[in-house]
């Protein structure tokens, strides 16, 4: 794709390049623009309009120069683009090819801290890999590998970007694949501690240090576990103290009139 991006009469962007649909944040293009190219023929010239919901937003893009809340115009051609095949269109060998690749870039996506990005790929392994049937034992243990990394990798993205309920979700899907899983019961113990489920982040840490002894971190977050479920108890203590403090003053003042 070829696209020229101006703010008022200030050309800030002036590119060609090659990208996949979902990673337009990538290369620090608007959704709004990713949306309308999914729209173009190949080789169709358009202009799009875009409001600031679908530009840059309320953030502006410091590397443009674009203020917060900007309207942007972008003039764009589109040279030439592949549609991706469809998860029905390819065979087991495919798949499990391509789930690798994709792995690889979810990979490089997350060091460089670009954790929806990298999300985007893991789910796709997913989607690609998850009602897989008929396999050779070799297919079947590829797929269960990358499976297991695939929901691994996810629940780690979404506790950086601190969609708990989501960790949970892939941490125990990870657990179903492999129980004793020393990554999948530790971060299920981490999206547990965030949401104040103490108890239950307290039994996963305690089954990593169960199985796994050298495991320094678990140790550290037990500990504060522990530390927290006290202070829990603490404040309910005080406060049904208070509760029956109050009760019994209640009582007094009725047996006094």
């Amino acid at each position: 794709v070829q696209f020229e991006g101006r703010y008022g009469d200030r050309v800030f962007d002036r590119r060609e390049l090659k990208f996949e649909i979902g990673e337009g944040d990538s290369y620090d293009i608007p959704r709004g623009l990713e949306k309308g190219i999914q729209k173009m023929e190949k080789l169709e010239e358009s202009v799009f309009y875009l409001k600031p919901s679908y530009g840059f937003g309320s953030a502006g893009k410091e590397i443009f120069q674009i203020p917060p809340d900007a309207e942007l115009q972008y003039e764009v051609k589109l040279k030439s683009f592949e549609k991706a095949k469809e998860s029905w269109e390819m065979n087991t060998d495919e798949k499990l090819e391509q789930s690798c690749i994709v792995k690889e870039r979810g990979t490089q996506y997350f060091k460089e801290g670009k954790y929806k990005q990298a999300a985007l790929q893991y789910k796709k392994i997913v989607s690609w890999l998850e009602h897989e049937a008929g396999l050779s034992d070799e297919e079947d243990t590829k797929t269960k590998s990358l499976m297991l990394a695939a929901h691994l990798n996810l629940a780690m993205c979404h506790l950086k970007l601190k969609e708990y309920s989501q960790a949970l979700e892939n941490c125990n899907k990870a657990l179903k694949l492999d129980s004793n899983n020393e990554k999948g019961l530790f971060r299920r113990g981490e999206a547990h501690l965030a949401v104040n489920d103490f108890e239950l982040a307290r039994g996963d840490f305690q089954k990593v240090i169960q199985l796994y002894p050298s495991n320094k971190a678990a140790k550290v977050q037990l500990v504060t576990c522990q530390q927290k479920i006290r202070e829990q108890h603490e404040k309910e203590k005080k406060m049904y103290a208070n509760m029956f403090q109050r009760l019994a003053d209640k009582d007094l003042k009725v047996s006094n009139t």
